[in-house]
């Protein structure tokens, strides 16, 4: 008798697991960045793949190329997606209201809807897979700044301005992050200012050149321009960029300036690889950049996708999801109430570390 429950228990068992592996198999998982072609991008499709693999679901990877990263181009390619048996969709969105009716034709067949990198509104998608709060990448990329300008003899008796290089202007996490280092300048840094006319958005020392590499090395080169160690407001003595193209697009703009390079500090979000030479280059004053693993990103979002699709992750403010990442805590975004999944703490990168990363 014993051994006959015995058979019987691995046999459930052994029911069980497989019936948990069904659940994952066969998922379809559409995962659409911004743009392809660039290493930011490709690192996070690393990640879902690799995600992609251990679950053992059909992960479809798209984007418009890096010279087309619009909301036309986007919708585009979830129209055509909108005909096939996808389960999810993984989004990063180029407008966030632009793109949002086509994510709610997705909700109303019934397909779950996530976003990751960038976020739409709250009532297109599920839940928001974030790379790192607002406030911790403004505190990284401010603080870095900080630190640098001294060396040029500003400080709270000298104020420094400050200048930023942003993505479309339609970014709904480049527009947070902005108002985040606004909101810690004033904090702690009340003598580095933006000088701007809409802060947070456009201005006078806010660029928003959008995708195209073109566009943001010309923003890069003129901020460059205007650089300079003076004291009375006439020059920008600082630039962040908060895009993985405008950060290396300033560090090579320093370099490539003709005659005596400007004595400005730079730094910004991009990836290890993608700045590595001008932080081990003792010359170039891109000393540090701010990220997050990439890759982690691309895992986490494949991921919680398919835990959500099979019952196991509860959308809920406080939910603790077991990632193979390490616990991740879905939050309450105070602003608009929507629903986040956060990847974890921004990280900063100098010239003894940056070598550590392969994306």
């Amino acid at each position: 008798m014993k051994k006959l429950l015995a058979i019987l228990l691995v046999a459930m068992m052994a029911t069980a697991l497989f019936a948990g592996v069904a659940s994952a198999e066969g998922y379809k998982i559409g995962m659409l960045p911004k743009f392809k072609g660039e290493n930011y991008f490709d690192g996070c499709y690393v990640g879902a793949e690799k995600a992609a693999e251990e679950l053992g679901i059909e992960l479809v990877y798209d984007g418009p190329n890096q010279s087309e990263a619009t909301n036309a181009k986007q919708v585009e390619i979830l129209t055509g997606w909108l005909s096939q048996d996808f389960d999810a969709i993984v989004v990063s969105p180029c407008d966030a209201e632009g793109i949002a009716p086509t994510l709610k034709q997705f909700q109303e067949k019934g397909i779950l809807v996530l976003t990751f990198d960038a976020d739409a509104p709250s009532d297109a998608r599920t839940v928001y897979v974030n790379q790192a709060t607002a406030m911790d990448i403004a505190i990284a990329l401010v603080d870095v700044i900080a630190a640098g300008l001294p060396e040029f003899g500003f400080g709270p008796d000298v104020p420094a301005r400050l200048a930023l290089i942003s993505g479309s202007g339609l970014d709904v996490n480049q527009n947070e992050w902005i108002l985040a280092i606004e909101a810690y300048l004033a904090e702690a840094y009340p003598w580095i200012t933006v000088d701007c006319d809409e802060c947070g958005y456009l201005g006078a020392d806010i660029w928003t050149p959008g995708s195209d590499e073109t566009a943001a090395q010309n923003a890069a080169n003129e901020s460059i321009a205007l650089s300079g160690s003076a004291k009375d407001g006439s020059q920008i003595n600082a630039i962040i960029g908060t895009s993985s193209m405008s950060t290396p697009a300033l560090a090579a703009a320093w370099d490539a300036t003709v005659g005596a390079k400007p004595e400005v500090v730079i730094t910004g979000l991009a990836t290890p690889m993608g700045i590595v030479d001008y932080i081990l280059d003792e010359e170039n004053p891109m000393d540090y950049g701010v990220l997050w693993d990439v890759n982690n990103l691309g895992y986490l979002s494949v991921e919680a996708a398919v835990a959500i699709l099979d019952g196991n992750l509860s959308v809920e403010a406080g939910t603790i999801f077991a990632s193979k990442l390490g616990d991740k805590e879905i939050v309450l975004n105070a602003d608009d109430g929507g629903l986040e999944l956060l990847l974890g703490a921004a990280l900063t990168f100098g010239p003894d570390t940056v070598e550590d990363y392969n994306y």
